[in-house]
C-alpha cells in the first residue's frame, strides 16, 4: 500500500496598493491612505518580534524607532516593549488605568427594603458593594449592578458603597444613599436643637408622590420643622409654618410670633457664587441623605404643570403648600405669615440672589430675592 501525503496550503490575504502599501485585512478592504502597513482584525492583535535582553542587544546597527518585545527587560525580569532611540534601547511603559467610580442609579425604596442600583463604569470588569467603606471586606458583585437589601428599619436612611474594578485596581467608592420607605408612608424624625434644628422636637412627616410636573419625586407633606399640617392656605400658626432658613446656610430658625430662636445676630449679607451645597442642606442633614431641597427646575415644573396662578393651586395640590410667611432680610423679624409663602429652591440666581417659589392670594410663580431672607423649606427625594 502506498503512503499518501496530504498537504494543506494556507494563504494569507493582503492588499498591495501604490506606492507599496500593505493591508492585512479580514474584510479585504484597502489599507488606510495614511498607513504603509494596515493590519485590521477584531479578534486578534499585532505581535512584534519577541526576544531576550541579550538577543535584543545583539541586533546589529538597529535603526531609530525599531520595536521589539523584550521578554526580560523589566527591573523585575518581566517583559516590556522596547524601542531603539537616540543610540540606546528604551523601555516603553504603559499606564494601567483603573475605572472611574460608578454613578449612582435610581434605587427602589420600599418599607424595610432598598434595591440599590448603580450604572456601568467604562473599562470596569466588575463591582464590589458594601455597607461600610471597606473595599477589602466588600461583597464581589461580578458584573451585576444591583443589590437587594432587606430587613431594614422603615423610615431610616442608609448609606452604601460601590467600587468598580479591573485588573489594574479599583476606583474610589461611589456613595449610594437611600431610605427604607415607600412614598406615601409617614416617618418620624427626632430633631435635636443645634446647628440646624433651632429647637428639639419630634415630627412625623407624611410623604406624597405623583405631583404633576415632577411625578417621579417623593415629597414631604408639611414644611420642615412643622409640628402639624396647615389647616388652611392662610394658616398663620407657628406649628404649621415650621422653620425658616437663609440661602445656603444650615441653621434654621423658629419664630413664635414674638421671639426668634436662636436669637443670634442676623446675617445681613450673603455674597457667594454657589448653589445650596449638600453639606448645608437641612433636608439632607435632618431627614437623611436621600432628602434634599428642590431645584429651581423642580419648583418651576410643578408650578407650571400644575397651572398654579395663585395660592389655591399649591394648596390644592398634594403638597398643601401654604402662606407660612418669611423672616425679613434686614432683621430676621417675622412678617406676612398667613398672607404670603416663600419656599427656597437650592438654586442661586447670582452671588446675592436665590430662586424661590412665591405664593399669595393673587399669584404663584418663581422669583429671585436676596439670600438673606428666611424662607420655608419643603424637602423631596428621588423616589
Amino acid at each position: 500500500m502506498k503512503n499518501i501525503l496530504l498537504c494543506t496550503i494556507v494563504f494569507t490575504c493582503f492588499t498591495l496598493t501604490a506606492p507599496a502599501q500593505v493591508g492585512i485585512n479580514s474584510d479585504n478592504s484597502a489599507p488606510d491612505p495614511s498607513a504603509m502597513l494596515d493590519v485590521k482584525s477584531t479578534v486578534k492583535g499585532f505581535l512584534p518580534p519577541r526576544m531576550t535582553f541579550a538577543e535584543r542587544n545583539a541586533i546589529v546597527d538597529p535603526v531609530e524607532g525599531l520595536l521589539v518585545f523584550c521578554s526580560n527587560c523589566n527591573l523585575d525580569g518581566t517583559g516590556v516593549l522596547s524601542m531603539y532611540q537616540g543610540g540606546k534601547w528604551l523601555n516603553l511603559f504603559g499606564s494601567c488605568i483603573v475605572p472611574a467610580s460608578p454613578l449612582e442609579g435610581s434605587h427602589v425604596q420600599t418599607n424595610g427594603q432598598i434595591i440599590w442600583n448603580w450604572n456601568l463604569a467604562p473599562i470596569a470588569t466588575g463591582y464590589k458593594w458594601s455597607a461600610t467603606n471597606d473595599y477589602a471586606g466588600a461583597t464581589n458583585m461580578g458584573t451585576v449592578t444591583t443589590q437587594t437589601e432587606t430587613g431594614l428599619t422603615s423610615g431610616l436612611s442608609y448609606i452604601r458603597y460601590v467600587w468598580a474594578y479591573n485588573a489594574c485596581g479599583n476606583s474610589d467608592p461611589a456613595i449610594l444613599t437611600g431610605q427604607a420607605l415607600g412614598c406615601g408612608n409617614s416617618f418620624t424624625i427626632a430633631h435635636t436643637a443645634g446647628s440646624v434644628a433651632p429647637v428639639s422636637k419630634t415630627v412625623t412627616y407624611g410623604t406624597v408622590t405623583n405631583i404633576p410636573g415632577e411625578t417621579s419625586k417623593c415629597w414631604i407633606t408639611r414644611n420642615l420643622g412643622a409640628t402639624q399640617q396647615a389647616n388652611t392656605v392662610s394658616d398663620n400658626t407657628e406649628a404649621a409654618a415650621g422653620w425658616y432658613w437663609q440661602f445656603n446656610l444650615k441653621q434654621g430658625y423658629k419664630h413664635d410670633g414674638t421671639t426668634r430662636t436662636p436669637n443670634t445676630a442676623w446675617i445681613f449679607s450673603i455674597s457667594e457664587t454657589s448653589d445650596w451645597v449638600n453639606v448645608n442642606d437641612p433636608c439632607n442633614i435632618e431627614l437623611g441623605n436621600a432628602w434634599r431641597i428642590p431645584t429651581y427646575t423642580e419648583w418651576y415644573n410643578v408650578d407650571n404643570t400644575g397651572g398654579w396662578t395663585n395660592w389655591n393651586g399649591p394648596w390644592g395640590s398634594g403638597l398643601q403648600l401654604h402662606a407660612a410667611g418669611r423672616l425679613a432680610s434686614t432683621s430676621g423679624a417675622l412678617g406676612i405669615r398667613g398672607s404670603f409663602g416663600g419656599y427656597w429652591s437650592n438654586t442661586q440666581d447670582s452671588s446675592t440672589l436665590g430662586w424661590y417659589l412665591s405664593l399669595n392670594s393673587g399669584s404663584s410663580n418663581m422669583g429671585n430675592i436676596t439670600k438673606t431672607v428666611g424662607f420655608s423649606v419643603r424637602c423631596l427625594r428621588d423616589n
